[in-house]
């Protein structure tokens, strides 16, 4: 009897990262969904520099502008986040390289960026690089609609990064993963995917909040390890996207 290959729905997708968010599919071959991380370029004498083709940072925009209806109060930036605690963003430089072209990205201090549309740089299929050794940041999409509570993000506001997101990345899976995925509407649109989304600091609880409805995340959609990465529904229409997620952190 054949058996069927085991390609597993996407476990995590980890909105932090610069060189492709960690998918974790079920079945694909082990060493398939690192294959897309062993290129690399030089920039400026540092090896490894962290990178993505400027197109798929244009895929990333065109994503926004389709789905924008899921947070129409909202604004696309991108997000760098160190994973050391002595890293800084005053060294920092972003840039759209091609043979041809060099356009400097402002990196904020709040280590945000935008990324600007330029035909030219598509044309010459840039680079989108950064000055820095690979993993020492990772970058995601950051969308929020303003006027919300601190301790709040809006379900439609992570919807639409998770849109951004898999725009940008879905290309660095292996064919397998992004077959399986692909024909369940995308990694944004099916409960066989649990997507992750990071607080800037532990919290104790999060509750969605839709009206007089309230109904906490489980422990099986928060991370044992790391009390700041939740996995909300967003593939649930039941909660729509007015629904706010609610933190109670530790302090």
């Amino acid at each position: 009897m054949h058996r069927r290959p085991s390609i597993p729905a996407l476990v995590t997708l980890y909105l932090l990262c610069s060189g492709g968010p960690h998918y974790a599919a079920q079945a694909a071959a082990p060493d398939e969904a690192s294959s897309a991380e062993t290129q690399s370029v030089s920039v400026s004498g540092t090896k490894d520099p962290d990178w993505k083709p400027y197109k798929k940072m244009l895929d990333g925009l065109n994503a926004f502008d389709q789905y924008h209806a899921l947070a129409p109060a909202a604004s696309l930036k991108f997000l760098l986040r160190p994973q050391k605690p002595d890293l800084s963003v005053t060294d920092l430089n972003l840039r759209i390289v091609s043979d041809t072209i060099s356009i400097n990205v402002p990196i904020e201090a709040d280590y945000t960026f935008s990324v600007p549309r330029d035909e030219a740089a598509a044309k010459e299929d840039a680079d989108f690089r950064l000055n820095s050794k690979k993993g020492l940041f990772r970058w995601r999409p950051d969308i929020h609609t303003p006027g919300l509570p601190a301790n709040t993000r809006r379900l439609g506001d992570l919807r639409l990064e998770c849109e951004v997101r898999w725009a940008v990345d879905k290309f660095d899976l292996s064919f397998l993963q992004l077959a399986y995925l692909t024909t369940l509407g995308g990694a944004c649109h099916t409960s066989r995917s649990r997507i992750f989304f990071n607080t800037p600091k532990p919290f104790l609880s999060a509750t969605l909040v839709s009206g007089e409805r309230r109904q906490k995340i489980d422990g099986n959609n928060l991370d044992a390890k790391d009390r700041s990465r939740y996995a909300p529904p967003i593939h649930d229409s039941d909660w729509p996207n007015e629904t706010l997620v609610e933190f109670e952190f530790a302090d």
